[in-house]
């Protein structure tokens, strides 16, 4: 047989094809590689988060906090295992859980998709749900709009399209009652929502820190009528800082009448339906850390306050003062300064607090905070009063 020659220009074509191909299949290949490495930090970024389940772990405490709201209390609570827990939390039915804000005024509205926003960019994998008056939708006859009802409309299609928010317009609790007034609606309208399993509702406006615990707390809870966060550590009475309901036509009926029967604030309305301690949040609940923190009481924080601490502790902080106008106003510097925290650390963590919220609302809604006028009275002295809360 003859043997096949190759010259070595032909030897040198050879090598160089295939020395293109290693190079073309190395390309690919970590082309490939890096393709997959991103579709997977993808479907982890859009994938919700699953809670942890309710465990009796000892939870982180910020120093010289309310430490009644920050311990486990009694023994084990009635929930199921961890690990049923957890199989649970692969396979529930996350549609029928959600977190809802209800919004009366305009300028309650930004705050609600503030907190909205926050559930979404946590990655939580309950509904979003906004109630708002059905008055807004209607049509201008003109199509021209106010400033302020073109701010409202054009932030209820952003919380639809940007976080997935599902708008739901409510009607007065009250039939016939003047659906302008933001008092014709009521927060026993949340018991409508009977598609829900859970529901969990937070009074804002606020700052939410981490979602992660209201989240096993709407996952893994019993489904009861009530479930309150309590108004004072005595558990007496509740509060509606945070509300987490199991909605029912029944229910909802029930407080409609009340309500019919006579003028009442929503707070009067829900304690003289629901009893306490009995429609509170069980005390094992609250152990986990500051579930809902006021604001104005770190101004009573102590010398060895942490601001780290309390961060990593804390939920949600309720940017509610007496002495303060909503944190959507920008109150006067010296106003400011007089008002803050004497701690540094607290002063910290409370200047943080109200700058995020200002950032926030720049970024979510695109507004500036509103221009502060303190309230007219006889003379100056009054006016700087009632700014401290002393009227």
């Amino acid at each position: 047989m003859g043997r096949l020659l190759l010259s070595s220009g032909q030897v040198s074509v050879i090598l160089s094809a295939v020395i293109v191909f290693l190079f073309t299949l190395a390309l690919f290949l970590s082309g490939y590689v890096l393709q997959q490495r991103y579709v997977q930090n993808l479907q982890a970024v859009i994938k919700p988060r699953l809670p942890k389940p309710l465990q009796p772990e000892k939870p982180i405490e910020p120093p010289k906090l309310d430490m009644k709201w920050a311990r486990p209390m009694g023994g084990r609570p009635e929930v199921d295992e961890t690990y049923s827990q957890y199989i649970a939390g692969q396979t529930m039915d996350w549609s029928r859980l959600g977190y809802v804000q209800v919004v009366r005024e305009h300028v309650e509205l930004c705050s609600a998709v503030m907190l909205l926003s926050d559930l979404a960019r946590m990655k939580s994998p309950a509904k979003r749900i906004l109630m708002f008056p059905k008055l807004w939708l209607a049509i201008a006859e003109d199509g021209e709009y106010s400033p302020e009802m073109a701010t409202t409309r054009r932030l209820l299609r952003a919380a639809a399209r940007r976080y997935g928010v599902t708008l739901i317009p409510m009607e007065p609790i009250v039939e016939g009652a003047d659906d302008t007034l933001p008092s014709s609606y009521s927060l026993a309208s949340l018991y409508s929502l009977v598609d829900f399993e859970r529901i969990m509702y937070l009074q804002g406006p606020g700052v939410l820190l981490d979602a992660s615990a209201l989240d096993s707390l709407l996952a893994f809870s019993k489904s009861e009528p009530m479930a309150a966060y309590p108004a004072t550590p005595e558990r007496r009475d509740l509060s509606t800082s945070l509300l987490m309901i199991h909605p029912s036509q029944q229910s909802f009926s029930q407080l409609k009448a009340l309500r019919a029967s006579k003028p009442t604030s929503d707070l009067d309305l829900l304690r003289s339906t629901f009893s306490a301690p009995e429609s509170l949040m069980s005390e094992w609940s609250l152990s986990m850390g500051n579930v809902v923190y006021e604001a104005q009481d770190l101004r009573l924080a102590v010398d060895d306050f942490n601001a780290t601490a309390f961060e990593q502790a804390t939920t949600f902080v309720r940017l509610s003062d007496p002495a303060m106008p909503g944190p959507e106003y920008d109150m006067p510097f010296p106003d400011r300064v007089r008002l803050r925290p004497q701690n540094l650390q607290a002063e910290e963590a409370w200047s943080k607090l109200y700058e995020r919220f200002r950032q926030q609302r720049m970024e979510v809604c695109g507004l500036d905070l509103e221009v502060y006028e303190a309230p007219v009275l006889s003379d100056g002295a009054d006016a700087m009063r009632a700014v401290s809360g002393e009227l």
